[in-house]
């Protein structure tokens, strides 16, 4: 063999080692289009977004329709659709978004996945709410701000008015949110008081169960700020439901008794606001199915003194982190 076809087998030999490190580089370099994990990425995101999508649109038909509602419709139909198109554009189209690895990608990653830990945190296990009418004085004062444990009373299954998890349901006493059951768009909170197969009777301001009138004790006189920022006068008393105290207001001077004989049904609560004389509760509207039950209150965590105008007067941190019951 000659020098020169010796030098010619060397530079082959070298060529090809060339050639074959170049190949192992762009198998594994991130930004190439071959690499698995494109796929993985694109099936895992369109899959994240079309199961929540799907949730959401599963809880607003298991809501139902608003009834008699002056406000415009939930954003509960368009949202849904909205984040199913894009877990549809991912799932089939996503694999050139996630070729390339890019600073927006990550941001994008990022944000996604903090706005998905606190949609599953805010879905099932706490959400926050705020008082916005004073139905729940003295218990709960307009400004205040409480987390719910949403999974105190089990979860609603989508698409259905079936709940599960949801163990005995609420307790006499009980200081539940839920859906109103004339408006679902909406959230009221209120006292459960009365559970299914209970006789309720309200008359001459006295809470009967079940024939026995509920035990009260007299506090005193209360005065409180309307949210029209006016001054109103009632009666202080203590309210026992299964041996738990609570306070409740009763203006002797109103003409609204609230006069209520009823059986709750099977499957619904009876309820009523603490500030008995001045609240929208089961005594006008009827009985909460268990399906619009949203939670159970925990504790305030932020208390705003709020005027009429809406302005805030002071933070009441005498409340901070009080317990509700």
């Amino acid at each position: 063999m000659g020098i020169g076809e010796l030098i010619e087998m060397v530079s082959k030999v070298q060529l090809n080692q060339e050639d074959g490190e170049k190949r192992s580089d762009e198998d594994d370099d991130p930004s190439s289009e071959k690499g698995p994990h494109t796929h993985g990425k694109q099936y895992w995101w369109g899959g994240l977004f079309l199961v929540f999508g799907f949730y959401i649109l599963g809880s607003y038909i298991s809501s139902g329709p608003a009834v008699d509602s002056e406000e415009g419709g939930s954003l509960g139909a368009p949202l849904s659709m909205l984040v199913i198109g894009v877990g549809t554009y991912f799932l089939f189209y996503g694999k050139k978004f996630f070729s390339k690895e890019s600073e927006t990608l990550e941001y994008f990653e990022a944000i996604a996945m903090a706005v998905g830990i606190a949609l599953t945190v805010r879905a099932f296990v706490v959400e926050p709410f705020k008082i916005p009418s004073g139905s729940m004085i003295p218990t709960l004062l307009v400004g205040d701000y409480l987390f719910v444990s949403k999974s105190a009373y089990g979860f609603r299954l989508p698409f259905t008015q079936s709940r599960i998890l949801m163990g005995d349901g609420p307790e006499r006493g009980d200081v539940a949110v839920f859906e109103y059951p004339r408006d679902p768009s909406k959230d009221y909170i209120k006292r459960v008081v009365g559970l299914p197969g209970d006789r309720i009777v309200y008359r001459n301001k006295r809470l009967y169960i079940n024939g026995s009138q509920v035990e009260y004790q007299p506090v005193g006189e209360y005065t409180y700020q309307t949210v029209r920022d006016t001054q109103e006068e009632a009666t202080l008393f203590t309210e026992k439901l299964e041996g738990a105290p609570h306070p409740i207001l009763v203006q002797s001077y109103s003409f609204m008794d609230g006069y209520t004989d009823q059986v709750v049904p099977s499957g619904h609560y009876f309820v009523m606001g603490d500030n008995r004389d001045n609240s929208n509760d089961s005594r006008a509207w009827g009985f909460v199915p268990a399906h619009r039950l949203v939670g159970k209150a925990l504790r305030i965590f932020w208390s705003w003194e709020q005027h009429s105008d809406g302005l805030m007067d002071g933070v009441r941190w005498d409340r901070l982190w009080t317990q509700v019951k």
